[in-house]
């Protein structure tokens, strides 16, 4: 009777096969789930951080301006290098109708922030399912699956999958040509995702297109000579696209990413904005931007063979881009999507094979642990960056705590003027923001003593605990630090019991409001 019974490999294959049969789901209960994950980022943490301020002032500007372009934001506070309209001009196209809507019916412009952002989320988590279903149909509807709740449990591809970053629009292009990269059935469209995310939303993603086309030519999947014709007509086409678009909005001929490609290369200035070492990304960004899904897409590599020259193209362009001396954990974000592929090919793997022996079952149990220490570390992330915004949730309590004075102001026809100081402006504050008259809001820079005391703004929100001629009405705190408690006792009740967590997260007054003295 035992040579009856199917051997334990051929089973697994079968239900591999019936597996990679089923057609894939794009959209499924799976990705709602990660649609939902990113939508509780958005209400956690609604403010945005200065990195983000050009695109979420362009989206503002769109939706409230038009085409009065000399009212919009980039005019009077340019940045230092020029970014693309294309990217706001999408979100604002999609959250045009809800944001008409939400003001016809009297409520705040914040409202036009969420949806603006929930707009975006759901752009990301559409090309992130585009690229599950791709992997669904390489490696199995299990793997694809695994992929989207890997994502779903880790902290930062959802928190900035609807933060209005370059990295982030890049993203979306970037996860459907990494699909049809993964799939290899249409090679050329890669190339045509892949040229305008690099010309058009982030040009330092121009040594993974590289990268990514000598993969193919390697793999026979696009000969040179076509391959090159069509990615410098795809690029051209970008490019013309970007100087038509952004030059309209930024009253010059320009290419944006152009200038940033120059700025950061040619002149090397990003270095001014902080230099961390060689092994940064690997030792500190990587491990916090997947948590447990670092070792597990290592070990994706070992025992997924299909993966492993993808892997290994991701693995050199970290590298290459670790030459650079600025180093930020979003840099990497277009590219986090396929460590997680692999960590889901382990994934399946070790389940597949855990009726083998007592290894792979601990496997099992390790793969598990580590999927459940990334959602520990998202919950403790999520909580600490809820305090990271001090500057919008200032303004939002100015706003709250003279109330009463607004009503007299408006009543008797006069204007209450708010200065917004550098620190306020980086933490938080949008147009977004902002309110209506009475209110009259100033981000002026680089006044001296004596042109501020001439102004006389009525409420100052300033990094400064006392302003000469004001007095402090109330203060905001902002994330200090996080502090665990290394008593033994304390900890193991604290994990038996989950009456409180370990960690503490520290505040300290972050942002001041004051008050005309005189008012």
């Amino acid at each position: 009777m035992s040579s009856l019974k199917p051997r334990e490999s051929t089973r697994n294959a079968l239900v591999q096969d019936r597996t990679a049969s089923k057609p894939p789901k794009v959209f499924d209960g799976w990705t709602l789930l990660l649609l939902g994950v990113v939508f509780l980022h958005v209400f956690n943490c609604p403010y945005t951080k200065v990195e983000e301020s050009f695109n979420l002032q362009a989206i503002h500007d769109l939706l409230f301006h038009g085409t009065h372009l000399v009212k919009y934001d980039h005019l009077e506070f340019p940045g230092v290098v020029p970014r693309t309209f294309i990217g706001s001009l999408a979100v604002a196209a999609t959250s045009g109708v809800p944001c008409r809507a939400v003001i016809a019916r009297g409520l705040p412009r914040i409202a036009c922030l969420y949806i603006a952002r929930l707009s975006l989320g759901a752009m990301v988590v559409a090309a992130l399912s585009y690229l599950g279903a791709a992997v669904q149909r390489r490696f199995g509807r299990p793997v694809g699956v695994i992929f989207i709740l890997t994502t779903a449990l880790q902290f930062h591809l959802p928190f900035y999958a609807s933060r209005t970053l370059p990295n982030t629009f890049a993203l979306v292009s970037a996860s459907m040509a990494h699909a049809e990269w993964l799939d290899g059935k249409r090679p050329y469209r890669t190339i045509l995702l892949l040229a305008f995310t690099v010309v058009v939303m982030r040009c330092d993603l121009l040594p993974w297109a590289g990268l990514v086309g000598l993969h193919m030519v390697a793999t026979k999947q696009i000969a040179l000579a076509p391959g090159m014709l069509i990615g410098l007509a795809a690029a051209t086409a970008s490019l013309l696209l970007s100087i038509f678009v952004d030059s309209i909005f930024w009253g010059r001929w320009l290419w944006p990413e152009g200038e940033v490609l120059w700025f950061n290369t040619a002149e090397n200035r990003s270095s001014e904005w902080g230099v961390m070492p060689p092994h940064w990304y690997w030792t500190s960004a990587l491990p916090r931007a997947l948590t447990g899904a670092l070792p597990l897409a290592v070990l994706g590599v070992l025992l997924e063979r299909r993966l492993r020259l993808q892997l290994a193209c991701v693995t050199l362009y970290v590298a290459l881009y670790s030459v650079l001396p600025h180093k930020e954990v979003r840099f990497l974000l277009p590219v986090l999507p396929l460590f997680n592929v692999s960590a889901a090919a382990a994934v399946w793997r070790i389940w597949n094979n855990r009726g083998k022996s007592r290894i792979w079952q601990a496997g099992c149990f390790c793969a598990a642990a580590l999927l459940a220490a990334s959602l520990a570390a998202t919950v403790l992330m999520a909580a600490v960056s809820r305090h990271n915004y001090p500057g919008g949730h200032a303004l939002a309590k100015l706003h709250r705590l003279e109330e009463a004075e607004a009503e007299a102001a408006q009543i008797a026809g006069r204007n209450l003027t708010v200065h917004i100081d550098v620190g306020a402006a980086m933490t938080g504050v949008s147009r977004f923001c902002e309110k209506g008259r009475p209110w009259i809001y100033s981000k002026a820079e680089g006044l001296n003593r004596k042109q501020f005391m001439e102004q006389k703004f009525d409420y100052l929100l300033s990094a400064e605990e006392d302003v000469e001629g004001y007095h402090r009405v109330a203060a905001q705190e902002g994330y200090s630090r996080l502090q665990f408690h290394r008593q033994p006792k304390l900890l193991l009740q604290q994990v038996l019991t989950l009456h409180q967590s370990p960690f503490e997260i520290v505040v300290e007054p972050k942002i001041y409001l004051h008050k005309l003295e005189d008012l």
